[in-house]
């Protein structure tokens, strides 16, 4: 929000990663007049104060969730525009941030803007889906098999939505199983992570034709936050009849050629030396 002529922007992200070093950012148009100062304030505590005119033109001040990056090459401040950036956030960074300037003597005319921002914790790792492989090697499907895959979510605040797709088509909701969470607190954070089952036959009539093989894939989203979203995906293949009847084919053959080559051991003992034993 802007509230004068004199400042033309204020940037401020509205939702940050708490690992995140964020830049916050006005410009502001003086005219005629001189600046004397630009000031940033946290919930109206001033944290940062640029004054050109002074000796000591930066200044810092110690506010709770307030870390300013010295010595930062983003940082820069003149007679248009005021950046500066945070590192070190944590869940006290969350608030309202305001730029203020003011103007020369004799008016000392304010101008201010004003955003909020709020840190989360995004997932860092895509979802972890289970139970398809056993010690790294798939399992072997065919049509008609029952099919058992759970998605796991990286710890997030806010939690992320789970969904699950088999190519590219949203499942039903039958196919689902309820979902589990599991909640961690962490430096004032409520961690979650979630755990969403699929169950499925593999279905041509429900399916639609495969082609050889099925793509899960599963997506976790924070709708609030857009790019924060991470997925992962695992191929399912499976023989179609052709194949199958041409893996029966070459088994049957190769089962006849082992039947025709079997030699029999020749007879090397007489009548006699058998009713002997």
């Amino acid at each position: 929000m802007v509230g004068s002529e004199w400042l033309s922007e204020i940037t401020v992200p509205e939702v940050v990663d708490v690992r995140e070093t964020v830049t916050l950012s006005c410009s502001y148009d003086m005219g005629t007049h001189k600046l004397n100062s630009v000031k940033w304030y946290k919930d109206e505590r001033e944290f940062f104060r640029y004054s050109p005119m002074m000796p000591t033109n930066l200044m810092t001040f110690d506010v709770d969730g307030v870390t300013v990056l010295q010595n930062s090459t983003v940082q820069i401040c003149n007679q248009f525009i005021c950046s500066i950036q945070l590192h070190k956030l944590n869940i006290r960074s969350s608030g309202s941030y305001r730029c203020e300037i003011s103007g020369d003597a004799p008016e000392f005319k304010l101008a201010h803007g004003v955003g909020n921002m709020t840190v989360a914790v995004y997932p860092q790792f895509d979802p972890i889906i289970n139970g398809l492989q056993h010690n790294g090697v798939q399992h072997n499907y065919a049509l008609g098999d029952f099919v058992v895959a759970n998605c796991s979510s990286d710890m997030s605040s806010p939690p992320a939505r789970l969904y699950w797709f088999i190519n590219d088509r949203n499942v039903p909701s039958e196919y689902l199983q309820p979902q589990h969470e599991t909640t961690v607190e962490n430096e004032g954070f409520l961690l979650r992570y979630r755990t969403l089952e699929i169950r499925f036959y593999i279905d041509e009539k429900r399916l639609g034709k495969l082609k050889g093989k099925l793509m899960l894939k599963c997506l976790a989203r924070i709708e609030t936050i857009p790019q924060a979203t991470k997925e992962s995906t695992q191929i399912i293949y499976i023989p179609t009849t052709d194949e199958l009847r041409n893996q029966k084919l070459i088994n049957w053959r190769g089962s006849d050629d082992a039947f025709h080559t079997i030699n029999p051991s020749p007879i090397n003992f007489t009548l006699d030396e058998l009713a002997g034993r």
